[in-house]
């Protein structure tokens, strides 16, 4: 069954959400209401961890992308016998627009993500859809600079994807796949290690606070931060990753989860 619905579809959006939003609590959180909600899945697309997060606490966050934007295809993956990710599975949420406002807003108004249209079907019809059928037009958050090689996301962060898949009756193989990527979890095996990440966080993590806070106050009508400030925000990060990649793993050894390879055609 597709999805339907009796509201205004000038004043509502459809929104797909794969990331911790998945879960009802992340969505109250926010202080957002959806009107609707159904399990759904993009066939053309894969989830990804490449929006980059903070090395030491929170190496990355999670994103989409095309099969075919990352090498795979049904050739390739019977020639090299290579397991190939799922379908990336998440939730469709029929949003007010100054709900869909806050949702963009709270996912760093623009500065990593671009807002693009995708199309969904219903997680019990997705593999049985007859050929032609079409989905839902739905709206959904994709790297806007993607981060490669994909780092691993850390377990805390994992953890909200994996119980907001259960919530909503995920298939379990979708589930299990969760479960067997690798995450990142703090190993200081010593005072050397705890002191390098503790500088690290003491300087980046609270300039990164400060960063986030003004998106939040720097934004449009469309939930979006001035360009010029979104900019700043992305050569910082780069400048942070810089320092972990070449400076502090040297020191300290590295505190980003190590690289995420999820079979044929990508890491």
């Amino acid at each position: 069954m597709m999805l339907q619905s009796s509201h205004d579809p000038d004043e509502t959006v459809w929104y797909f959400g794969y990331g911790s939003n998945i879960r009802s609590a992340s969505m109250k959180k926010r202080k957002i209401t959806p009107l609707q909600s159904q399990a759904v899945v993009l066939p053309s697309y894969m989830l990804t961890f490449d929006i980059f997060g903070i090395p030491c606490a929170e190496p990355a966050f999670a994103s989409i992308a095309k099969f075919s934007d990352l090498g795979y295809d049904d050739n390739a993956a019977a020639r090299w016998k290579k397991t190939i990710p799922p379908p990336v599975h998440g939730v469709a949420y029929l949003l007010t627009k100054e709900d869909y406002r806050l949702l963009v807003l709270s996912e760093g108004s623009g500065v990593g993500y671009d807002e693009i249209q995708v199309e969904a079907f219903p997680v019990s019809a997705a593999e049985h859809h007859p050929p032609g059928t079409k989905g839902i037009l739905v709206r959904t958050l994709k790297a806007k600079y993607p981060f490669r090689p994909n780092r691993a996301p850390s377990l805390r962060y994992m953890s909200l994807l994996i119980d907001g898949a259960t919530e909503n009756r995920l298939p379990d193989s979708y589930v299990q796949y969760l479960e067997n990527l690798p995450t990142f979890s703090p190993q200081h095996n010593s005072k050397w290690s705890s002191l390098g990440s503790s500088l690290f966080l003491g300087f980046f993590a609270r300039a990164v606070g400060v960063l986030a806070f003004s998106t939040k106050v720097f934004v449009d009508k469309k939930g979006h931060c001035p360009q010029l400030l979104g900019k700043v925000i992305v050569w910082f990060y780069w400048g942070m990753w810089t320092w972990h990649d070449y400076f502090h793993a040297k020191l300290w050894g590295r505190e980003d989860g190590g690289i995420i390879h999820y079979g044929y055609g990508t890491t």
